[in-house]
Parts: C-alpha cells; structure tokens; sequence
C-alpha cells in the first residue's frame, strides 16, 4: 500500500521590521503595501518613534513595540539593547530594517541577540562609505530601484505592489470634490519637507497660468513649519488661489486621474544627507493613472517616456514641462507611454519573500508547493540501518516522490530488506549494482531516478520530520539551485562531546549567529559552507549532475564536497537549515580518526586548492604554534590568543550540553588529533593516487 502523502502545515517565516520613524511618507507606504501582499510572512513591528507610521500597522492588526532612540548617543545605544533583547525573546528568523539609520540600530541589536539581518534601501541618503559599511555587515539587502541596487552586494530588487482598483477621471473628482472643469491640476504626494521640491512647483505656476497645484502632503514633525512657509510663498508669487494643501489620504493613489500630472520634484539640500529621488511610489502610481509625471533627478530614465525630465531647483524648467503638459495631446502621448510602462508588471513581493526566507537561511519557508523528489542513497550490508531509514523516508514521500536505494553487494539482508519495503510501496526502487561505490552507486540511482530534482542522504542518518518538504520547498524558490541542507551529531560521551564540538558546524550557530561564531566560522571554516554539502543531505537537478560528469567515481571519500563544488561553480548554492537530519558519529575514536584520515585521503585525491589550503594550514599550525610559544614575548602571545580563538566556540559548545567540564578539557586534544588524522590522510592522498599510483 502507498502511504497517503503528507501535508505539512504551512509554516511561516517570522520577521521583524524596523521603522527609522515615527513619520509616515512614501517608504512607509512601500513597507505598508508590500506587507499586505505578503503570504508566506507572519510580521510584527519596532518603531524607533511613535506617531502616524506605527498607527498605519496597528490598523493592520501588527504587533508594535516603540523603543524611542533619541537624538543622542547613548540613545542609541539604550536602543540597540533593547532592540537586542526583544529579539532574544521573540526569535524571529530575521529583523528587517527601513533605511540606514534604523539599518545600522538593527545590525547592531541583531549581533547581539545572535539575529540574521537584512535592511531596505528606498533613497539615495547617506550614499557611500556609510551604506556600503552597512551592506558589509548585514546578511541581506532589498533595493527598492535598479539604481539603489548598484556596486551594492547581492540582494533583491523590489518595487511595491501598485493599485489594482483606480478610479476614473470623472469619479475621482467627484470624490475629492474638484468641480469638473477644464482647468489643468498637478498634484504632489510628498512628505512637507523642503528637500521634496514643493517650493519649486509652486514658483513655477507664474509662468504656469493654466495650471494650480494641489499638495496632498504627509506632515513632517522634522519640518513643522513647512506647511506655514509654502503658504506665505504662494501669497509672495501672486498664486496662493492657485495652491491647495490638503491633508493626505490613503486613497489618494486610486485617485489620480483626477489630476492632469503629477510632480515629483526632490532635490539635494545644503547639509542635508538626501541627494535625488530614485524610486517613486507616488510616480509609478500616476503611470497606472495614465497620468503623466514631471520628475527630477535619476527617476525619469526609470519612468522611461511616461515621465518629463527637469533640474532639481529650478522653477523655470517645472514651468517649461508644464506648459508643453498644457497641450492635451501630449499629456495623452506621455501618459499612455507611461501606462504601458506598467501595465504588464508582475508582483516583485514574492521574490521578496523569496529573499528574506533565503537570507533566514530557511528557503521555501511557507510555501505549500515544489517539485517531485527522487531520493537516492546506497548501500552496503547495512540491513538494520537500511530499515530504519527507509521506515523514516515514506511517511515524507508525496505521490509523485520515489526512494531509489541502490545496494553495492550486499552479503547480509540488505537487499531483503530493501525489496520488503519495495512489495509494500511502489514509490520504492530497488537497484543491485556489484560493486559499486559510495559514488558509483549513486551515479546509478540518478540514472535510474524519474524525476528531475534528486536528493540524497545516507544510512545511519534520521531525516527530520519535513526534511524532503524543506527541499522541495527551497527548489521552488531558486529552480536549478544546489540545495545544501545540515546535519546534527548524536553523542552520549564526554568524548563524543568533544569530538562533534570541534569537528561539525551546529544549526543554532548558523540561524541565529553571533560576532564570535561568525569569525570562528570565516576563520577555520568549521560552518555549513553551501557549496561545500555532504551526501548526508543534499539536492540538485539531474542535469547539473550531468553537467558535471556525476560523482566522481575515483574518489573514495570526499567525493559529495567535490561534486558539490563543481555544481556550485556553474549555478547558485543555498543553504538550507530546516533540512535537518541526525547522523550517528562514530562510536570509537579509533573510528573517528580513521573517517577522518579518509576524509583528508579525499582531500588530496581531488586536488580541490580550498581543501587542500585548509589542510596545509592545519599542518602548519601545530610546529608554527609551538616555535612560537618557545620564542616567547609578543610571538608567543599571539601563538596563544590564536589558540585560545580557535578553541573558544568549541568550548562554549562544551560548556552548553552534557558534561561540560570533561567535554571542555577534552576539547585540545581531540582538535588535535583530528587535525593530525586529516593531515596525514591529505599527505597521503596528495602523494598517491587513487589505486595506489603515486
């Protein structure tokens, strides 16, 4: 009988988002739009100041804690442990953070609380030495235009969701209460800030006489006064009957078409950190109105021929490209250009989601969807393993999933073992192949696998609960991807502690990561690499396999990390940590040093420089090390803080679990000797070949 295919609950990514203020302008209308139109992502909010911002989420039912910075310093560092200490008791996946300033509190918070990190970029303020620090320092990076997203790090790209449901010209006056006349308006959505151009527009009506202005401006509390001088320019320039302030509304983009062009007039101010306007929502709005736009700075080339281009600060040009707007025909030629702009732009919000589960490290993360599996492992006189394995595997196998277990020449009841499971299941495929190695075996069963996503574990590990959901999942999100997922250590004795502290990477260090376990990590590689994964758990599609000629077959140990490498280097590695499963260690230390003689024999086999570099610091470290203790002075106190460095998380990882003050004194000794039997095993593969040829 087929087992019925298990539907996992649809689990969520947690999020935190970070808002800069309490101010509620067009990045927070971004953040507000892209949030509703996420479906994978469950949200809660941090506002560094209360007000009209943290309102708009609270109506959206989002939790929100406001930690007011200040304006000083120490503010700012009450800030940071706060925020750090509210992500310690939330453990979230990832904070969010809008904007460099709220950017950096969060990086800072999130290094503390062992939080991953990512910031949105909306606009050009503090370009340069301050952003690209900022992008150095966090684990992802959202652009919200093209422009934002260059000389930066990899990251997303990510315009906000535009108006499905407008009004047309007729009904939108109506509901703003504009006569219907032929009098021409442009209209500006902006913050009240000088730096936002509104002055500019209003010196422009002079030589604009066809045309008023209305202002649908979000007050400001860094300009409180801006509101009082716009009017007393008006008054100045004769046209205070041709400029209408009103108080902003939430429908206002629905609107639009009530408008003849709409203005989008930011400039550089002396002292200000705010250089151009890259990304407009209120501008992308108008094109969907058919509205044209009269814009300044890097946002026409965006907006392509929907959009007039003029200078930052100069009236005069607003009344040129006003006055051309005059003639109706143009303004029909502009818009519609602008509305095909538009028209056919699919959401950006799930590539988002995409994203942000990505940088979590947790691909796929509520999706309900993906891909048919082949699972393939091998074996060899491995009965009891083997039941146990395939017993923990058909409960995840979906209808269309299969199970290929390829056996090498098994003397024991392997295969009995195997074929029992293959009478109950047909999603079960049973391959005997003489012979055949770790590698060859499982170049066999991808052969022989129908599907074209194939994943791979072995006997002697317990795939989680979810393990094969995870991977289809994450290969949902980034097709033809090599999927990496993790794997967890048993261990019962002080000396098995000591073992799977110092030789494996650990989970939790690598979704909720500090200073410390990051640099351990960079450092002496002891982290999941992605495009370093084990036959332990792993995916790929069958024709990167083929791409890269299979396994290698002459490798007897190292050979997942070769492959791995080889796929990685043509196409995108993603980590995967909720593709867990346990692998039972070694039970002796003989055994222990012996695997990992034969992981360096692997090493050198395959002549891979980044392995082989790893080894041959390894081999230096030890004799270099101790000159330099016995020279003494400052050699042999940087000879000890390397030490003390390169055992310091294993031991805080002894400290952690059972025994930890055996564990703890063990943790030097076993590095040591597992470092030697690596070594050596390296040396050896290195100086002969496969086969025993040198």
């Amino acid at each position: 009988m087929v087992a019925e295919p298990r539907t996992p609950p649809a689990t969520r990514l947690r999020v935190c988002v970070v808002l800069p203020s309490g101010t509620r302008g067009g990045a927070e209308i971004w953040q507000e739009r892209v949030a509703d139109a996420m479906t994978r992502v469950d949200l809660e909010v941090v506002a560094l100041a209360d007000g009209p911002a943290a309102d708009a989420w609270r109506r959206r039912g989002v939790p929100v804690t406001v930690v007011d910075t200040g304006r000083r310093a120490k503010g700012a560092t009450c800030t940071i442990l706060r925020l750090a200490a509210l992500l310690r008791r939330a453990r979230v996946d990832l904070v969010l953070a809008h904007g460099v300033k709220a950017g950096l509190l969060a990086a800072a918070a999130g290094a503390v609380s062992g939080t991953r990190t990512a910031w949105v970029r909306h606009d050009d303020s503090f370009e340069g030495r301050l952003v690209r620090m900022l992008d150095a320092v966090v684990d992802g990076r959202v652009s919200t235009a093209p422009r934002l997203a260059e000389r930066r790090l990899a990251g997303a790209v990510i315009a906000a969701p535009l108006p499905t449901s407008i009004h047309d010209r007729e009904r939108a006056r109506e509901m703003l209460g504009l006569p219907q006349d032929d009098r021409l308006r442009l209209v500006m959505l902006t913050r009240l800030a000088p730096y936002k151009g509104v002055d500019d527009a209003v010196r422009s009506l002079p030589a604009a006489p066809c045309w008023e202005l209305h202002v649908h401006g979000i007050p400001d509390t860094a300009h409180p006064l801006e509101r009082d001088r716009l009017v007393r320019l008006a008054d100045e320039h004769g046209v205070l009957d041709r400029v209408h302030l009103h108080a902003p509304r939430d429908d206002a983009p629905r609107l639009l078409a009530a408008y003849d062009a709409l203005a989008v007039l930011t400039r550089a101010e002396p002292g200000s950190y705010v250089t151009s306007e890259s990304y407009s929502l209120s501008a992308h709005e108008a094109l969907t109105s058919c509205v044209p736009v009269v814009a300044t700075g890097p946002l026409p080339a965006l907006l392509g021929d929907g959009c007039l281009p003029v200078q930052a600060g100069d009236p005069a040009a607003v009344a040129a490209a006003l006055g051309a707007l005059a003639d109706v025909t143009v303004r029909e030629r502009v818009g519609s250009a602008g509305r095909a702009r538009v028209a056919d732009r699919a959401s950006q919000v799930p590539a988002l989601e995409s994203h942000l589960a990505t940088v979590a490290a947790r691909p796929g993360l509520g999706r309900v969807d993906g891909p048919p599996i082949s699972v393939v492992t091998t074996v060899l006189g491995e009965a009891q393993g083997l039941d146990a394995l395939i017993t923990s595997l058909r409960p995840q196998l979906d209808h269309h999933d299969e199970l290929v277990i390829v056996d090498g020449g098994s003397r024991d009841a392997t295969v009995d073992v195997a074929r029992r499971h293959a009478d109950q299941d047909p999603r079960v495929t049973v391959v005997v192949s003489p012979g055949a190695g770790i590698s060859a075996g499982r170049n066999v069963g991808i052969a022989r696998a129908r599907n074209d996503l194939v994943a791979c574990t072995d006997v002697g590990c317990e795939p989680a609960d979810g393990w094969l959901d995870s991977l289809r999942r994450a290969a949902a999100d980034h097709p033809g991807a090599l999927l990496t997922g993790v794997y967890d250590v048993t261990a019962t004795t002080p000396l098995q502690r000591a073992l799977a502290v110092t030789g494996y990477p650990v989970v939790e260090e690598t979704t909720r990561p500090t200073p410390l376990t990051r640099l351990h990590g960079r450092l002496f590689g002891r982290t999941f690499d992605p495009t370093m994964p084990t036959g332990r758990s792993v995916a790929f599609e069958r024709s990167a396999w083929r791409e890269v000629g299979g396994f290698p077959e002459h490798l007897a140990t190292g050979e997942d990390v070769t492959f791995g490498r080889a796929i990685a280097a043509r196409h995108p590695a993603v980590l995967v940590t909720d593709a867990l499963v346990t692998w039972e260690q070694r039970p002796t230390l003989r055994s222990t040093l012996r695997m990992y003689y034969r992981y360096g024999q692997g090493s050198g086999h395959s002549r891979d420089p980044l392995l082989l570099a790893r080894d041959t610091v390894r081999a230096l470290a030890y004799p270099v090390g101790g000159a330099l203790v016995l020279r003494g002075g400052a050699p042999r106190v940087l000879a000890v803080a390397a030490g003390m460095l390169y055992l310091s998380v294993p031991v805080l990882r002894a400290a952690g679990g059972s025994h930890p003050l055996r564990t703890a004194l063990l943790v030097a000794p076993a590095s040591a000797l597992r470092d030697g039997a690596k070594v050596l095993g390296a040396a050896e593969g290195l100086l002969r070949q496969p086969g025993g040829r040198t």
